[in-house]
């Protein structure tokens, strides 16, 4: 007769035990989750150049021991509970190893600053969708979308916000200043600045490298001018990006221009000269009057450099010679020989470049810098019977700008003799034509605007808002800020004879108060108040483009500026 061991009975009675199927998956779950997360400290090891291979082999193993623990341990409640302390204390354990040799601004505990919640939520619909944008050098070659692992997704994603949100705001210029604490965003909408909320000193400093990388400009140079371009591809198109990246002692910054070339390319009659200044300025046109030194003046960021283009590409290229004298070439005219100077050059620097220009007999020169010393003179010297030079000098009035020209070219006999005019420039915001509201003007106001008494004339106010379904609602169009696009202002001063006599004997006032009185020349306050009274702009924004800067606002806020909605030259 057969005996059964006497261990069998025990195995049997152990047998629902072992073949439990909640238990084995629930060992096999903590260990792919331990796993998921240690394959997600690999890619923070290597961001921030840890021993990566130690660090690995140590993770690995604490997931063999805890799986081991579990089968070596009698009873399961036991090990089970186990396993999930060597886990955790292990993860633990990263995260402190990982928070003492960081930033603290990259520490797990500051998750839930503001700009860190807005970049996981980014993160989160990246996953789900993909990247919103994708950037591209100028050859088309699409920079690398980092996975959604990767902690150099935080810094495409603020590339992206600094790019794409901004063009969908109407921003025309996106300016990102880093200092040791943290690096500012702010946006150029309409001539308007809007800051951002800052971002933290390590990710905003990769983001300007990323875009500086893409731009095709040397990283490591953060002193040195250097201009690149590269586009940004979104919901909205694709977008050429001019990415200027300049060093001080308040530290690196980078200049963002969208579409640069196309608001540059203005014609004379799109910039906002009133009937009376545009046939001023048309008289120049004749071959006979193409003579002098006109000066293009606008406070710095008010678009002067828009306009000088504008003056020079009013000329027929085809039947006239026209050249430009430039220290960087902003925009190219059809037909116009554009001469980018060349600092290298130690055999012509910039006044002697200059006269080698003027020296082949040109009908019209645009030189955009008169900052080098005898830049000026070299202008001036050929008078009247010269071609028709344009120079930009930055300045905020016609009188400021021509005590400029007199302190450059050093003689005021000379500097007076050779000035054909004088224009200067501010740039006003155009009330939005989906939500402006009219009203009838007071009295006052209209006395101020020259309306005939009882005369009935609708003016406009910004708004901002619209009304959807009885619920008022900011303006879809304008976004909320009244105003949608941006248009100029001029003061033209045009010189007889009699009027270059008078600034060469020093009498500017005189040359002033004469073309006032006998030419009818617009001043800059009465042009403003020609563009309130056509309805193109409000009292309000004529009276801030005459009043001084406010205060810096807080972040997401807007605050005055200066900047154009035209790139202005580097100058400027």
């Amino acid at each position: 007769m057969l005996h059964m061991p006497t261990t069998m009975p025990h195995l049997l009675a152990d047998a629902p035990v072992l073949m439990s199927v909640a238990k084995p998956i629930l060992m096999f779950a903590a260990l792919v989750a331990y796993m998921r997360y240690v394959a997600k400290f690999e890619f923070d090891a290597r961001f921030y150049n840890f021993p990566i291979l130690a660090i690995n082999a140590s993770l690995i193993a604490v997931g063999v021991l805890g799986f081991a623990v579990v089968l070596l341990i009698p009873i399961f409640w036991v090990g089970f509970p186990l396993m999930l302390a060597i886990y955790g204390g292990t993860l633990y354990g990263y995260w402190k190893f990982r928070d003492a040799r960081v930033p603290p601004n990259r520490k797990f505990v500051l998750f839930g600053t503001k700009l860190q919640s807005a970049l996981e939520a980014r993160r989160q619909r990246t996953a789900e969708r993909g990247a919103s944008a994708f950037f591209l050098t100028r050859k088309g070659e699409k920079m690398p979308v980092p996975a959604k692992e990767d902690p150099k997704l935080a810094v495409y994603m603020a590339a992206e916000a600094a790019t794409i949100e901004a063009f969908n705001r109407r921003a025309s210029r996106v300016d990102i200043q880093a200092n040791a604490q943290a690096v500012q965003v702010t946006m150029l909408i309409d001539g308007v600045r809007v800051r951002l909320d800052p971002i933290p000193a390590e990710v905003g400093s990769q983001m300007m490298d990323f875009l500086k990388t893409t731009a095709a400009l040397d990283v490591a140079d953060r002193r040195r001018r250097q201009v690149g371009e590269c586009h940004v591809e979104g919901p909205s198109g694709k977008q050429l990006l001019t990415i200027t990246a300049l060093g001080s002692s308040a530290g690196h910054t980078l200049r963002i221009d969208f579409n640069r070339s196309k608001s540059l390319d203005r014609p004379l009659d799109d910039l906002g000269l009133l009937p009376p200044q545009l046939t001023a300025l048309r008289a120049l046109e004749d071959a006979g009057l193409r003579h002098g030194v006109f000066i293009v003046s606008a406070p710095i960021g008010q678009g002067a450099s828009t306009t000088a283009y504008a003056f020079l590409g009013r000329h027929d290229a085809y039947t006239s010679n026209l050249k430009t004298l430039e220290k960087e070439v902003l925009f190219r005219l059809e037909g116009v020989e554009h001469v980018q100077w060349d600092p290298n050059d130690a055999a012509h620097d910039f006044p002697e470049k200059l006269r080698s220009i003027i020296r082949k007999d040109p009908d019209a020169v645009l030189c955009t810098d008169l900052s080098d010393v005898g830049t000026a003179k070299q202008a001036a010297t050929p008078g009247m019977k010269g071609p028709l030079l344009y120079v930009v000098i930055p300045s905020d009035s016609v009188q400021a700008a021509y005590a400029k020209w007199v302190e450059l070219v050093g003689d005021p006999n000379l500097a007076g003799k050779c000035v054909a005019g004088i224009s200067n420039q501010r740039l006003l915001r155009n009330v939005c034509p989906n939500c402006k509201v009219g009203f009838q003007p007071s009295p006052e106001q209209s006395k101020r605007l020259g309306i005939a008494p009882g005369k009935t004339v609708e003016l406009f106010r910004q708004s901002g808002k619209v009304q959807v379904k009885n619920k008022i609602e900011d303006c879809p169009v304008c976004q909320g800020t009244g105003f949608f696009g941006q248009s100029a202002i001029f003061e033209v001063l045009i010189l007889d004879d009699a009027g270059r006599n008078m600034l060469a004997d020093g009498d500017f006032r005189g040359a002033y108060s004469r073309s006032v009185r006998e030419q009818k020349m617009l001043q800059l306050q009465e042009a403003a108040l020609h563009k309130v009274r056509d309805g193109k702009t409000s009292f309000d924004e004529a009276a801030r483009a005459f009043a001084k800067p406010a205060p810096a606002a807080a972040p997401g806020k807007p605050v005055a500026a200066t900047g154009s909605a035209a790139p202005a030259h580097p100058a400027q």
